[in-house]
Order: structure tokens, then sequence, then C-alpha cells
């Protein structure tokens, strides 16, 4: 740490006056605090000596720092373009305890810097990155724009302000809230001097919280709010925050930057989809390191109505990635794609308020385990969107299983009628229906996709199970089928599904 900074919290404890003749603070910098007792083994620039210099046999072969209570000599001993502090003599134990502590503080802050900066690096999301920061620090970050709109937020330790939690759950400040946060005396305290960070304590707050501004370029573009969960705030927290800050906001920024998602993993997705030879992008090296989950599944989004604000597309990349932290996002030209192990009924239920909330379709594929598979996968999810619009589903979120059927019938050839392949009797039950205002179309395609179940088929139609049983009798009459033949019920579910796709077709298509 700089030796300013470092005279500046001593001096907040103890009385520390700059020896009059030395003047040399400049950027002289801290790596360690030695309490001189013995001569040491060697003098070092960047080392803050504490003690009395006149009892050593070896006085100092180089400019140093240090902190001394014995005034006398120093001239004679101390090395030119040194700096040099005079405390009491009562004191020197405590300023030397208090300089070390300091500087343990100041190291571990650097550390946890590295550590985020590292994870960045290594292309964590903004929502993994978060969580790793909040983790290293010791408590809850939230990450908003100039607006108040939240960015992102860790879920390591709980918020219990209701004002935040509010906000989390909106995604944004209410007005209420941010007219409280306008009025506060610290806020308009803060807003006229130049500190990077302050303490701000609203009226009822709970938990305290250290605010720090994100800049660029001289103008305010977010903030980042600590709330405290178990650790005080400390001075290095002031530090910390702001670099912090700005290194989650340009992960966000970063995210859907030229239409991908930029992390090394999602950038392989991205490869993918677009068709390059992995070999002609990333070395074998590289892609042996590849640690991708051994069973995986694509869960892709697409707005219901086409939308070009990109800011809306990046929220809904955040609210995938936080139900999904262990997956990989990639955005491929209108679709929001994520790469997920597995999908538990926790995130399936997710997923259903994420599209009502959003107004999207979300399509999920089958697994699968090669990585190099992705595309086709990919597809799958979007085929699933597809065909729930060409059949006009009120689900929206739909699977590719429900589907694959419809998507074969889609690659036929136009050479092919499809219309032959359905079961004679569709048509024969279709007439029967129209000549005798009756419904066993509807009746036997409930039935079929009920199992066969006769109590689940009246529950469906709303009909007594004599009259289902009553309604089955009658079809097997007029079109002499076997419905105790597994192949017959498989000719006639495809059937019906062509129907269902060519009449989707035309509606789809008119």
């Amino acid at each position: 740490m700089q030796c300013l900074e470092m005279i500046r919290l001593l001096q907040e404890e103890h009385i520390i006056s700059v020896y009059d003749n030395i003047n040399n603070m400049g950027d002289l910098i801290i790596l360690d605090v030695v309490f001189l007792i013995d001569d040491p083994v060697s003098w070092s620039d960047h080392t803050l000596y504490i003690g009395n210099l006149s009892q050593l046999e070896s006085p100092p072969d180089r400019p140093i720092m240090l902190l001394t209570a014995n005034r006398s000599s120093l001239e004679n001993i101390l090395p030119k373009e040194s700096f040099c502090g005079i405390i009491k003599s009562e004191d020197t134990r405590k300023v030397y305890q208090l300089a070390k502590d300091i500087l343990y503080e100041d190291l571990k802050s650097e550390a946890i810097l590295f550590k985020v900066t590292q994870a960045a690096l290594h292309g964590k999301n903004i929502i993994s990155l978060i969580n790793t920061a909040a983790s290293l620090i010791g408590n809850a970050l939230i990450l908003v724009d100039p607006t108040m709109k939240i960015l992102a937020y860790s879920t390591t330790f709980d918020i219990k302000d209701f004002f935040w939690l509010d906000s989390i759950k909106r995604n944004h400040c209410s007005l209420e809230f941010m007219q409280k946060v306008r009025s506060n005396k610290d806020m308009q305290e803060w807003s006229k001097n130049g500190e990077e960070s302050r303490i701000i304590t609203l009226e009822g707050d709970i938990q305290p919280k250290l605010v720090t501004r994100i800049t660029q370029n001289g103008h305010l573009i977010g903030a980042l709010v600590m709330i405290v969960h178990h650790t005080p705030i400390k001075p290095s927290h002031s530090k910390q925050l702001p670099q912090i800050g700005k290194i989650l906001f340009e992960t966000f920024n970063s995210g859907f930057r030229d239409g991908t998602y930029q992390s090394f993993y999602s950038s392989i997705l991205f490869h993918i989809l677009s068709g390059d030879e992995l070999s002609d992008t990333f070395d074998p090296m590289t892609m042996s390191k590849l640690d991708f989950p051994q069973e995986m599944t694509v869960v892709v989004a697409r707005f219901i109505t086409r939308i070009e604000n990109r800011y809306l597309n990046r929220t809904v990349g955040l609210k995938l990635e936080k139900i999904f932290p262990k997956g990989y996002l990639v955005q491929f030209k209108n679709y929001i794609g994520i790469l997920v192990p597995s999908i538990s009924s926790k995130q399936r239920n997710a997923l259903s308020e994420l599209a009502s909330d959003e107004e999207i379709y979300i399509g999920i594929s089958w697994p699968f385990k090669n990585i190099l598979d992705f595309r086709r996968y990919f597809a799958q999810a979007v085929v699933s969107i597809k065909q729930a619009q060409s059949f006009e589903e009120t689900n929206e979120v739909v699977d590719y299983t429900n589907y694959s059927f419809y998507d074969l019938l889609h690659h036929c050839t136009d050479k092919i009628s499809l219309q032959n392949y359905c079961h004679p009797a569709l048509q024969i039950l279709k007439e029967y229906d129209l000549c005798n205002k009756t419904q066993l179309y509807i009746t036997l395609k409930t039935f079929l996709n009920s199992n066969r179940n006769l109590g689940t088929t009246g529950e469906s139609l709303f009909l007594h199970r004599n009259s289902v049983t009553y309604r089955i009798n009658r079809i097997i009459e007029v079109t002499g089928l076997n419905l105790n033949d597994i192949n017959t019920v498989y000719s006639l579910v495809d059937s019906f599904r062509i129907e269902a796709f060519l009449e989707a077709a035309d509606i789809f298509n008119s």
C-alpha cells in the first residue's frame, strides 16, 4: 500500500509528525512492516521500519521509510531521500501492531481484487461473478444502473431491508424508494463532494449499506451497493468496491457486445452455431481443456413479438443465468440460449414465470453428451418454439419431445402428400360426425391422448364414463378399428398428429 495512505490511517489513532528535513513521501509503497530490535538481515526499499535507528550497529545503506520516537542523530544516520515520521515513545509498540494490521487488511483486499479480476478473465458470467465477489468480501452486493434498475445481485447472503427486496423482485427501484434516497441527508451531502464510496443509511434500514459510484470518462454509469450481512464495513471496502464495481459493470456490458456473450465457453458455443470449424478458431490444446457437463440440455428463449432493444435481450439473458448459475449463455440471431447440465422442477417453474413475465417462448431440447452436437440440439429448442407458435400454444415453455414428430413432418419433401399417410378411419369419422352431428373424431383423439383411459377421457370431454364407453363402441362399429392392437393405436396417433400439423401449417401460412 502507499506510504501516504498508511500514515493517514495511523494518524487516526496516533500522533505522527513528518520529520522536517525529510519530505520524499511521493509514491512510496509499503510491502512489509518491521520492528527494529536487532539488526535486520537486509534493508528494503518497500519496508516500513518502526523503532530506534541509533541502537543498530549497521545503519541503512539506502533510503528507507521510518517511524521513530528518537529524533537524535537522524540527519547523520538516515540516508537522503528517506521518509521519516516522529511518534511518541510509549506508542511505538501500538503503532507497529496497528501498521501490521493495516497492511494485512490491505494485502487481503488486493488478494480479493485479484480473485475477482481472475474470475472475470476466466469468463464467469455476471451472476457467478457477483456471487464470487460477495463471498470474498463477506456481504451482499447489488449492481444498479443510473436509473436505479437492478442489473445483477448476489444470492449468497440474505437481504432483509424491504425496499431492496422489493426492488430486486421488480428489477428496478420503485418511485417511492428513489424519492426516499434523493431526500436522504447522506445522499445529498455525497452528491456535493467527490468521494467514490459513502455509507448511506435510510430511515428504517435493518442493514448498513456502503454505496460506491461507478464512473467512466467522468460520467456516472452505475453504482454498486454493499449490504452488510456479517462483515462490518471496513476502510478496505471503500477501496475495493469502486474497482469491483467497474469489473462487474464491464462484465455486464460486454455480455451481449457484438451479439456474443464474451466468455470462453460461450465463444465456443457461438462458433459452433455459426458453423465454424473449431480447429480454425481454437487450437487443439485449448479444446482439450474444455470441461462441459457430461450430459447437457439447451434452453432457448425468443420474444413472442420481435424485440430490437438489446437491453431487454440482456435482461432476459441475466434472468436465465440466475435460474441456471452453472449454464453457459449465448445469443444467436433472435434467440438467447443457455447450455445447462440439467433442469430441475424448480428451475422449470422459474422458466414458466420468466416466460410469462417477459412475454417470451422458451424451448427445451433433448439431452445430449457431445458438445459438437450443440448446434443440432439448439435447433431442436428453436423448432419447439416455432411449432408451438404455429399451433398457437398457450404454454410458453415447450419441450422438443412434444414436437419431434412435427419436426419430422416439416422436413418431408413437397413430393410426399402427408395426407396419404393418415389412417382412413379419421376421414370416415369426420364424415360420420358431419352427417349425424356427433363428435366421434374428437372422442377418439382424446381417448388416445389419454392413454385409452375411459375416466380421463370423460373428464377431458366433460362426459360420464358410460357415455365415453358408448362412443368408443360406436367408433369401433363405424370404422372396424381394433383399439387393442398397439400398431393400430400408433398409426392413429401419428395420423392425428399429421392432420394437426397440416391444419396448423395452413393457418400459419395463410
